[in-house]
């Protein structure tokens, strides 16, 4: 009983700090977004293309623009693909089907908020299309979490009757 009231807590406190975490960067300005993605950006273009280093000031900015969509829009779906991850294991009362479904349901319900949050964000927008992302990812998430599930299982299973 100790143990599963450890389990509760930590799990718990993981989704909801992820929460936090989801939270904070939808408290962000506009421009502090672009900050944020533009810096990820130019530091994996760093590391991937060897000669990103002798581009003009002009030709790296316009080629991190390029992908400041498609980078948003993954780190939309991978914020969410933790929050469906997190939330499925902080769900393990529960038997897999409504387990997912309460895991994805939640991540929805939070994308709802977070784009109705990000509305009064300056310069920030609310769109659908985020919220479709982000759930996409959390069904992703919280899918991986049950393979992971699953196969532990299973795992166990044959340890239990080999041994």
């Amino acid at each position: 009983m100790r143990n599963t009231n450890y389990k509760r807590l930590i799990t718990a406190a993981l989704v909801i700090g992820w929460c936090a975490v989801i939270f904070s960067f939808s408290s962000q300005s506009a421009s502090e977004s672009s900050e944020t993605s533009g810096g990820f950006i130019e530091t994996f273009c760093n590391f991937i293309i060897p000669e990103f280093g002798d581009f003009s000031g002009s030709q790296r900015e316009a080629f991190i623009e390029s992908f400041q969509f498609a980078v948003r829009k993954c780190a939309h779906f991978t914020a969410y693909g933790i929050l469906g991850f997190l939330s499925w294991f902080a769900l393990f009362d529960f038997k897999a089907k409504l387990r997912y479904a309460i895991a994805v349901g939640f991540s929805f319900l939070y994308a709802c908020s977070d784009e109705i949050h990000q509305y009064f964000a300056p310069g920030r927008s609310n769109e659908i299309r985020d919220v479709l992302i982000d759930t996409a990812g959390a069904m992703l998430g919280a899918l991986i979490a049950f393979g992971i599930t699953t196969l532990f299982i299973h795992y166990r299973k044959q340890k239990n009757t080999a041994g």
